[in-house]
């Protein structure tokens, strides 16, 4: 006996029900995983520019603090500040609920503002940082900025460059204030006249020529000196910097194995003397090392030496 075989044919519209249901769980599917793949292309979007801002950090502290400070604070007669916020203004960091974040402006750079910069902030980090500043913009400071790209010289790769940029831009989450920084003069008034500068004394300029001669200039940095060491604390105002230092609770705190400075004078000679005795917090590429300044100037230099090198320093303001 044959059987016969019954087959179910859906009708038209269950079949397009079954197509739209099919297709719709099909687009859920990779609706969640496109969300997936886009947090987690988030993630690393934001471990990369975090490593980027590291690596920058670490740039930053060899090639730029020595002009402009480790804290970006700027340098009297060497740089002006980067982490103010006259010039990186002011930022916050917004995030949706993927993940990604992104940078809003709450205060614009008052800097780039100054000099008619078209472009963003990290473009012009970027851009003098590479080519430099070919010309004395300001006679604030002693040497035009150099170029910092292998493709004019310098010694930094395109990469490290905007690391760098990238470093500098994140201060403004948390900017300096503008009264806590070294500002650049505005545009057109970088040049205005010098206060004429008092003649050295025979004592003092005797001890200039000390500084030079023991190679202090090898260190630390003296505007108008031709000197530019990076390694301790710059000495531009040094007469007023004792002065001050000696009425801190942490020199009085921390001044070990001598007895505490009382004048600014005895201060600078301690400094010279005793360096181990008190270490200064900050210098141009971080916290000032014990240990590194030499302990022989009290051998080396004879008594008339080192009172012209004090008074010298002294006159430092």
């Amino acid at each position: 006996m044959l059987k016969k075989i019954v087959t179910y044919r859906p009708s038209f519209t269950v079949r397009i029900l079954t197509g739209l249901i099919t297709l719709l769980a099909m687009l859920s599917v990779c609706t969640i995983i496109g969300i997936a793949d886009q947090t987690r292309l988030n993630a690393r979007a934001t471990n990369f520019e975090s490593r980027s801002i590291e690596v920058g950090a670490k740039v930053f502290g060899l090639q730029c603090a020595r002009c402009h400070g480790i804290n970006g604070e700027g340098i009297e007669g060497q740089g002006p500040a980067l982490a103010s916020e006259q010039f990186v203004g002011r930022i916050e960091i917004k995030e949706d609920g993927n993940g990604a974040r992104s940078f809003n402006t709450v205060v614009p750079s008052e800097r780039l503002k100054q000099i008619n910069w078209g472009g963003s902030l990290n473009d012009y980090i970027v851009s003098v940082t590479a080519a430099g500043i070919p010309i004395l913009t300001s006679n604030v400071w002693d040497a035009p900025h150099p170029t910092f790209s292998e493709r004019f010289g310098g010694p930094l790769r395109d990469d490290q460059i905007q690391d760098v940029a990238n470093f500098v831009v994140n201060w403004g989450l948390s900017p300096i204030p503008n009264d806590q920084a070294v500002l650049p003069p505005a545009p057109g008034e970088g040049f205005t006249p010098r206060p004429t500068p008092v003649p050295l004394t025979p004592e003092q300029e005797a001890g200039q020529a000390v500084y030079l001669k023991a190679g202090c200039n090898a260190c630390h940095a003296i505007r108008g000196v031709g000197t530019q060491g990076a390694v301790g604390p710059n000495l531009n105002q040094m007469g007023v910097v004792a002065e001050e230092r000696i009425a801190s609770d942490r020199y009085k705190q921390q001044v070990t194995g001598q007895p505490a400075a009382t004048t600014g004078p005895d201060y600078i000679r301690q400094s010279i003397l005793h360096p181990n005795a008190y270490i200064v917090e900050q210098c141009p590429q971080g916290a000032c090392p014990a240990g590194v300044m030499p302990q022989i100037y009290e051998q080396q230099l004879t008594p008339e030496e080192l009172n012209n090198l004090v008074t010298y320093l002294s006159s430092l303001r």
